[in-house]
């Protein structure tokens, strides 16, 4: 099987807020699920298999009239995709408690060293949604804790969550090359993919009801969309007086969101903001 080919789509904007916003709520509708902010506006991924190209011209023609708007779209592969981020690839400083690299850089004189190869995954740390789920994480009791890393992308919070001590960890990505470049990540953190506690599996949340343990800590960076239709299932898989964090969505979201917890039983604890993107913990009630 080749790599998967993805449409690029290269969105710039003036003024930038609030089309950004509106630019992820609508595009999410026609396929794509993968955004990464830039200076000037967004990068939006989806597979060419899954974008409807009448829905997002459609869309591009909507925010062209809220914005001035300069858009292209480009096909791309693992193979481009991995020359373009080793150009420029820089490694990720997490307040001197982490760094997330790539397999080139020199590893830091101390804290927790997080080899990241990222291939056509997102999660490398470069997006203020992951800077913000490790850094939380960095601050959470995490060793003996049995730990969900759902929709793990490059797999670098569930290798933290091992590496930091963690009795069991299980990553979970809907999309096959996640997968497979989180299987590679685990070799390069010394980690063997098949034998360590825990698991990586390929699918949706909806393979947490077969799965026989419970959570004490469960990590979501996906989108918003997707989050409050999963709550449900990540709340069933849950132990009580367990950790909830999440991230993959806006500040603007926070009150539909808590509410989808408070609903739960989950009791918020505290939140954070970083370029525009929030991140929330929660503690699911003893009861």
């Amino acid at each position: 099987m080749g790599a998967p080919v993805y449409i690029q789509l290269t969105l710039s904007m003036d003024p930038m807020i609030p089309a950004r916003e509106i630019a992820v709520a609508w595009l999410e509708t026609c396929g794509f699920d993968m955004f990464e902010e830039s200076s000037d506006g967004l990068l939006a991924y989806g597979k060419e298999s899954e974008v409807n190209e009448e829905a997002q011209n459609q869309i591009l023609d909507e925010l062209s009239k809220l914005t001035d708007l300069k858009a292209t779209v480009e096909r791309v592969t693992s193979k481009n995709w991995n020359a373009v981020w080793e150009s420029d690839y820089e490694p990720i400083d997490v307040d001197g408690m982490a760094m997330m690299r790539a397999p080139f850089h020199t590893p830091p004189s101390k804290g927790l060293d997080l080899i990241i190869q990222p291939q056509m995954s997102f999660g490398t740390g470069h997006h203020p949604t992951t800077w913000q789920m490790l850094r939380r994480v960095l601050d959470i009791e995490v060793k003996g804790k049995c730990v969900l890393d759902m929709g793990c992308g490059t797999g670098v919070l569930a290798i933290a969550c091992h590496l930091l001590g963690a009795a069991e960890v299980v990553a979970i990505d809907i999309d096959v090359w996640s997968y497979e470049n989180t299987q590679a990540n685990y070799r390069l953190n010394g980690l063997d993919p098949l034998t360590s506690s825990g698991a990586i599996l390929h699918g949706e949340s909806n393979l947490l009801k077969s799965y026989e343990k419970k959570f004490d800590l469960v990590l979501a960076n996906i989108n918003r969309n997707v989050l409050l239709d999963d709550m449900v299932q990540y709340d069933a898989s849950m132990r009580p007086g367990s950790t909830v964090l999440m991230s993959g969505f806006f500040p603007s979201d926070f009150d539909q969101v808590n509410a989808k917890a408070a609903g739960l039983g989950w009791n918020w604890h505290s939140s954070m903001d970083r370029d525009g993107w929030a991140c929330i913990l929660w503690e699911k009630s003893e009861n």
